[in-house]
């Protein structure tokens, strides 16, 4: 029996997380992000694959998984990166009314959690995870936090975050070289936790305004400057996160791509290598290998469309 989400407040409370996160360029960018709310031991909605957070409605932007058997295939071991992608799509359940859509890739992770929680690529918390010297300095701001390297997203990343999460009670963590993840017990305390962290640091490391975002045909006259000062062939060279790798392309930097979203993720790039340099700390870029495996999982699931 299908789903109805008109007897249900999830897919309310679940769209008001979704626009929070997904309206500010400075905590996401393009379709990167997420937001999910379980319902009892074994369900969850979770943004579905490729839709932007606020896009995310009552009615559309996610989709229905059993989360209870995504956490005991974790706890197994998830196996390989298409062999745990099929099983995570195996898991969707149907939706009154609502179109059937892929789960995210980063269904695993959220599953594990508390019942809501929220992951954006926040500049603020991606100035700490992006930096050699960050989590060490997070560690003293957020002693409460859990601060994990690098793990490609997929069944790497949920298996780190398998190791420390925690099914209830409020849980922060910091995700090396790709954002950050709140859990909570409920929709209103997940976002005030959100808010509360981007803000310590935003105002604890007297961080700059976060540049105006505009729509542009090419890249805006803000990125194509930072571009200048940094060099083509520095932001190809050198990747600091999954975001860069998936949407910082050839033809990207040349104004050839999907460009709100390639302005989107350029000028939270830009804004995190030069708050990086304002502190005078050092970019924490990702190992050949890691932008190599990357570069796998984009030829084959992960995608930005």
């Amino acid at each position: 029996m299908s789903y109805d989400p008109s007897f249900d407040k999830a897919p309310e409370l679940l769209a008001r997380a979704a626009r929070a996160a997904g309206s500010r360029p400075d905590l996401t960018q393009g379709g990167g992000g997420n937001v999910s709310i379980k319902m009892g031991a074994e369900r969850m909605l979770v943004k579905a694959s490729g839709v932007q957070l606020k896009d995310v409605t009552p009615a559309s932007g996610y989709a229905l998984v059993n989360y209870g058997n995504i956490r005991r295939r974790i706890a197994d071991g998830p196996g390989g990166e298409n062999e745990f992608s099929d099983f995570i799509c195996a898991q969707a359940l149907p939706v009154k009314g609502v179109r059937p859509a892929a789960p995210s890739i980063e269904t695993g992770f959220h599953a594990l959690l508390n019942t809501v929680v929220i992951h954006t690529h926040s500049v603020y918390a991606n100035i700490l995870n992006m930096s050699v010297e960050g989590h060490a300095l997070g560690g003293k701001m957020f002693p409460g936090a859990e601060f994990l390297p690098y793990k490609s997203p997929g069944p790497q990343l949920c298996s780190a975050i398998n190791d420390r999460a925690r099914a209830s009670g409020p849980q922060t963590f910091f995700l090396g070289n790709h954002g950050l993840a709140v859990a909570h017990a409920g929709t209103e305390g997940a976002l005030e936790l959100n808010e509360r962290v981007n803000e310590s640091i935003r105002r604890g490391l007297s961080l700059p305004p976060y540049p105006a975002v505009r729509p542009s045909a090419g890249l805006s006259a803000h990125n194509a400057a930072r571009l200048a000062h940094y060099g083509r062939d520095f932001i190809l060279e050198n990747v600091l996160s999954p975001d860069q790798a998936l949407y910082c392309g050839p033809a990207d930097l040349d104004g050839k791509g999907g460009m709100d979203a390639v302005n989107e993720v350029l000028t939270a790039l830009f804004y995190i290598l030069d708050c990086i340099k304002l502190l005078k700390f050092t970019p924490r870029f990702l190992t050949k290998s890691d932008v190599a495996y990357f570069d796998t999982m984009k030829s084959k699931r992960y995608s930005r469309k």
